[in-house]
């Protein structure tokens, strides 16, 4: 499944960002930006990654990267924001009262800030997931790679700079590589700068042009076969959306608990006080 995923993770990228790289930005603010109360229900419990020394997460690549527990799920979306199906999965997760994470493109969120400033008003944890989303920073020269990753933070924190502070404090420290192509170099530059990077236990083929049934299909039956972590989703496909509800109610019968990754208290400020910073960073790159 890794390589599979790894292989689709790329075209989805590469299609997404051919599709909508002329979108036109827009400047309205979302209709409904206050934060959902669940009556009844308890918040999303977090689970807390450490990114001290640039950790890693998520066990598909990293031995030693599982962060929870038994039965506990932690829903991730790639490649947003996306005008046409954001809002469609926020609102499915407020009906829900889940709190996910979202690994933004910074083209994306340079061009639609009104819905990064929505997901973090909602209560969402931001990472960053490049700029434009390259396929295989591997294959950059290390200074353009370095550059990728620089501008995809600095579009989400500046697409944030209007909102209130708690809001602007939903951007973590949290980098996921597109199509999950790690290098060493790159990893311990993040590393020097307190940046923690997120994979996955599973995904669910929803860069497939597949029904949304079968995306919850594979979906259950990858998380079955691991019985625990963290599932990569894409916000930007209409057939995710469409079959994330039933995703959800499925996975509560079967005794599966979510919950929402968050930084250590002090992550955000580890990250701005390191050298030549990648949160925080008043000369980021532009």
């Amino acid at each position: 499944m890794h390589i599979k995923l790894l292989s689709g993770l790329l075209l989805a990228g590469a299609i997404g960002l051919a599709l909508h790289v002329h979108a036109e930005p827009a400047h309205t603010e979302p209709a409904h930006a206050a934060r959902a109360a669940c009556p009844g229900e308890a918040p999303t419990p977090t689970v807390t990654l450490t990114t001290r020394g640039g950790a890693r997460y998520g066990t598909m690549q990293y031995a030693g990267g599982g962060a929870l527990g038994p039965k506990e799920i932690a829903l991730t979306f790639d490649d947003g924001p996306d005008p046409k199906t954001t809002e469609r999965v926020l609102d499915i997760l407020d009906r829900h009262c889940i709190k996910a994470t979202f690994f933004m493109v910074g083209w994306y969120a340079k061009a639609r800030p009104d819905l990064v400033r929505e997901v973090a008003a909602r209560g969402h944890t931001i990472g960053t997931h490049s700029w434009l989303h390259p396929n295989n920073l591997r294959h950059l020269p290390l200074k353009d790679a370095k550059r990728e990753i620089a501008r995809g933070f600095a579009a989400v924190e500046e697409a944030l700079a209007a909102a209130p502070p708690e809001d602007q404090a939903r951007l973590a420290p949290f980098f996921r590589f597109p199509g999950l192509n790690d290098s060493a170099p790159l990893m311990k530059w993040l590393a020097a700068r307190n940046i923690a990077t997120v994979s996955c236990e599973f995904g669910a083929d929803d860069w497939l042009r597949i029904s949304a049934a079968e995306v919850k299909r594979r979906a259950l039956a990858n998380i079955d076969q691991v019985g625990r972590g963290i599932l990569i989703l894409h916000d930007t496909k209409p057939h995710t959306a469409d079959m994330l509800p039933d995703l959800i109610v499925a996975l509560k019968k079967r005794g599966y608990r979510f919950v929402q990754l968050v930084p250590e208290s002090d992550g955000r400020t580890l990250a701005a006080n390191a050298p030549d910073p990648l949160l925080g960073n008043p000369h980021a790159v532009q």
